[in-house]
Order: structure tokens, then C-alpha cells, then sequence
């Protein structure tokens, strides 16, 4: 059964509103047990300071012309929300219903930038809609708020284009937690935070739900760490550039976001874990502190990137992943890399040169043997000349290019016991004082293996040529062997 707590996070979300009578000034959204009138805090229980005190019924319309409520909340008196937002006063637009933003004003960033910023006490809109019936760009900008979050806890968003850009916080976060993000386009820019009591300066959308919606940051002037905890999203993206700034904590952890591209950043600590991403893009990033990627994450891009600490990846059911371009002077873990590094397509051999010499470094031999098995192949592939990739394919065939040492000696087998049934079958190829097939196995035995008893010798010399073949054979084969041996035994 549904969770009423997601009823805001379906499609199809056109909301209509009817006025109700409510003496008691009961309010709530998404839930009953989301309301003002709550036993505890653990929800928002203050009310707007700018309220008409007529209240109104929220219901969402699915496509088959159903009527779901989904909130109760008061309108807001936009003359009065006009004055106190023009005159610097206190607002507070708590379970509210907000449907028209001309009290913000009709200015683009552009034209107000430079300007003095206008300074409140506080700012907050949780537990409040904001809709439109078509997509509307609105911004809230150029503010200095002395006290308490940006909040929008609980909030609902829908067809907008919400531009917050240039805000102070003196003593608080940028919160949408909980926040319903429908069709809507958040950019935020130029944020500085002061942090909270709990919390360092970050910007928080812990628990979010969103739907065919858009997050983006970028000119930032303070490094924050940016929150989606547990964040549940369809068809949503994430696209956060902290340019010139860096990112202090981004945290993803039981996320489930369509599409995050980080780009330009420097990032002190990464946490992605128990995620579920359609696409986890890195580009131009550098990883600054101990990070960790898990989840089931389809495709994995870590392109043009640096990585110069512990970086831990764990990925499940990925069908893509890329280290293009990408400089390791750090350490990272993989765990199943066997099956990773089939995903691995575009400019292969870079990436497993990266990759082996990390592996080298880690002392993790096995997974460098796998890193220079993949590498030779697809040097081989890459080779036009036919004699050189035969060779190539041969080199593969009998020591998986020098990291199976095994499968070299099983070649020797095969190449002594074909020798021996040749010089028992073969008419020609005969030795002196040699009668039975076992008796030819040994002759090609000590032939391969240049041991020389003395006691068995070619009877022709068809036999004596065969010999000479296969005693080369059998020290180069022998002395290969040696090689790939003792390299497995001294790492």
C-alpha cells in the first residue's frame, strides 16, 4: 500500500484547491500526522505571520480525474506578504499555499547584482506548496537572513524554475528536507551558510522526493557540503558544480536519483553508498578525502579526474564504467573488479595501464594480472598486422600473456605427449631401442626437457630434425614457465 507520505511524488500532479472552515487553524501536508497540531516537534508547528485566515483544501487530480487531498493549508494575504518581503520584516509562510509570486518581484539577478542585500531576521516556508499551473522562473535573491535556516522542510514544488541565488545565512542551512520536488528546476549559487547548532554549512535535501525535476549548483562562494540523504527521485537529475568554491561533504547515501553529474569539483569527502543512480558522472573532479561509492549504479564515469586518497567502489548490476583521462596518486578498492572490468569499453588500454599500477601499489596481484590480461588483448585487437596478432593470439593461448603460469604448463604437457604419439605413429619418426607408446612419451620427455641419458637416440634423420624442434621447444617453453613461476611466488 502506498505511503500517504509519497501521495505528492506521483504524476500527473495538477492540484486543485477548495476553500474549507477550520476554527481550529489545523493544518497539514502529505500526511495528518504532518500537521501544527502535532504531540512533540518533531514536525513544523508554527503558522504564517502573513496569513488571510481562509484555508484551503489541497487535492492533487490524477489523469483519470480523481480527487486525492493531499494537504490543508492557509493563503497567504499577498499584500501584506508583499510589504513585509519589500520592508525587510520577519516572514514566516509556514503551511501556506502559495500560487503567486508577484510580491518577489520581476527583477532577473542581473539587474539587482551589486546591490545591497536585504537583510531579515527570518525566512521559512515549511510545509508549504508552492504551484504553478504553467512552468514559472521566480528568484529569491540578494537576501542576508540573521537567524534561523532557509527552510523549506516538508515543502511541496511544482512547475517552477526556482532561482536562489546570492543569499547570506548568518546563522543557518539551506534546508529541503522532505520537500516534494515535482517538474521543477532548483539552481542555487552563491550560498553562504553559517551552520547550524547540529550541522556545518551545508545545503540539505535529506529524504526528498522528486519527479521529472532538476537540482543544479554553481558559482558558489563557500564551500558547503550538499545532504541527499535517502533521497527518492524518478527522472530527476543532479548536476552540482561548486566552481570557484569546493565541496566540503556530498552525501548520497540509500539515494535513488536518475541521473548526478559532478563537474569542476574538488570534493573533501564523497559518501555514495547503498545508492541507486541510472548515471554517476565524475568530470574534471578531484577526490580530496576518504571516499566511498556503492550501489547499484549503471553507469560509472570518472572521467578526466584525480584521485589522491582512499577511494572504495563497490558497484552491482553496472553496465558502463569509465576512468578516461583519469590520475590516481591515492588508492582505490574495488570489490568484484573481475566483473567491472568487462564494463570497461571507450579508450580501454589507458584505463588498465591506471589501473594495474594501482593494483601493483596495492599489492593486490591478481587483480593486476587481470588489468594486464585485458590490456594485451585489446592491443591485440587494435593490431592490423595478421602475423604479429596470431602470434599475439598464440602468446594468449598458452599463458594468458604471462599471468597463467598453470595454462603454460599444461601447453608442456600437451607439446610432450603430441611429440610422443607423433614419433609412435609416424613410420619415419622412429628412436633406437623404443618399442611402445610409453616408452615414445619418455623419448619426447627427455628430448623436451634436454636431459640427454644417452640411453635412447634418433634411428633417422627426419627423427633427428624432429628432435631439435621440439628440444628447442621445450627450453624455451621450460625457461617461460621458470619465469612466469617464480614471478607468481616472489609477489
Amino acid at each position: 500500500m502506498e505511503d500517504a507520505h509519497e501521495k505528492g511524488a506521483r504524476q500527473n500532479m495538477k492540484l486543485i484547491t477548495k476553500e474549507v472552515s477550520n476554527p481550529e487553524k489545523k493544518f497539514w501536508i502529505w500526511d495528518e500526522k504532518i500537521t501544527n497540531k502535532q504531540d512533540g516537534r518533531i514536525y513544523p508547528h508554527n503558522t504564517t505571520n502573513v496569513g488571510s485566515g481562509k484555508s484551503v483544501a489541497v487535492y492533487q487530480l490524477s489523469e483519470s480525474g480523481k480527487e486525492e487531498q493531499i494537504a490543508q493549508l492557509e493563503i497567504p494575504d499577498y499584500k501584506k506578504l508583499e510589504e513585509y518581503y519589500w520592508q525587510e520584516k520577519e516572514i514566516c509562510l509556514d503551511y501556506t499555499y502559495i500560487d503567486e509570486f508577484e510580491w518577489l518581484g520581476d527583477k532577473a539577478p542581473y539587474e539587482v547584482e551589486g546591490n545591497p542585500y536585504r537583510e531579515y531576521e527570518k525566512i521559512t516556508a515549511r510545509a508549504a506548496i508552492f504551484y504553478s499551473e504553467e512552468p514559472k522562473l521566480i528568484h529569491l535573491m540578494q537576501l542576508k537572513i540573521q537567524s534561523e535556516d532557509l527552510d523549506f522542510s516538508y515543502a511541496g514544488f511544482y512547475n517552477l524554475n526556482l532561482d536562489i541565488c546570492d543569499i547570506i545565512l548568518v546563522n543557518g542551512n539551506v534546508e529541503f528536507s522532505d520537500a516534494h520536488i515535482i517538474e521543477t528546476e532548483i539552481s542555487l549559487g552563491g550560498i553562504e551558510c553559517g551552520g547550524s547548532r547540529y550541522f556545518t554549512p551545508e545545503v540539505s535535501f535529506r529524504y526528498i522526493k522528486a519527479r521529472k525535476s532538476k537540482i543544479l549548483t554553481m558559482l558558489m562562494t563557500q564551500s558547503l557540503s550538499l545532504d541527499f540523504l535517502c533521497a527518492k527521485t524518478e527522472e530527476t537529475e543532479a548536476c552540482l558544480d561548486p566552481l570557484p568554491k569546493t565541496f566540503e561533504n556530498l552525501c548520497f547515501v540509500k539515494s535513488n536519483i536518475s541521473q548526478v553529474k559532478l563537474s569542476n569539483a574538488s570534493i573533501k569527502e564523497l559518501d555514495i553508498r547503498e545508492a541507486r543512480f541510472d548515471c554517476l558522472e565524475l568530470l574534471r573532479c578531484e577526490i580530496l578525502g576518504k571516499s566511498n561509492l556503492s550501489g547499484s549504479i549503471k553507469r560509472f564515469l570518472f572521467n578526466d579526474c584525480i584521485n589522491t586518497n582512499i577511494l572504495r567502489i563497490a558497484l552491482e548490476d553496472t553496465e558502463e564504467v569509465s576512468f578516461e583521462d583519469a590520475i590516481n596518486s591515492g588508492r582505490i578498492y574495488f570489490k568484484d573488479f573481475p566483473k567491472l572490468v568487462e564494463k570497461i569499453t571507450e579508450k580501454k588500454n589507458e584505463q588498465l595501464l591506471m589501473l594495474k599500477e594501482n593494483f601493483r601499489q596495492l599489492g593486490e596481484y591478481d587483480n593486476e594480472d587481470i588489468c594486464h590480461l585485458h590490456y594485451q588483448k585489446a592491443k591485440t585487437k587494435e593490431e592490423k598486422r595478421y602475423y604479429i596478432r596470431g602470434l599475439r593470439r598464440l602468446l594468449d593461448w598458452i599463458s594468458g600473456y604471462g599471468t597463467k603460469p598453470c595454462r603454460t604448463f599444461l601447453t608442456i604437457i600437451l607439446l610432450i605427449l603430441i611429440f610422443g604419439t607423433a614419433y609412435y605413429v609416424i613410420p619415419c619418426l622412429q628412436y633406437q631401442g623404443v618399442s611402445g607408446w610409453l616408452e615414445c612419451i619418455y623419448a619426447s620427455a627427455i628430448t623436451f626437457f634436454a636431459v640427454g641419458y644417452g640411453d635412447l637416440f634418433p634411428a633417422t634423420l627426419a627423427t633427428k630434425m624432429v628432435s631439435l624442434v621440439e628440444a628447442f621447444s621445450g627450453v624455451t617453453m621450460t625457461s617461460y614457465f621458470l619465469v612466469l613461476l617464480s614471478r607468481k611466488v616472489i609477489r
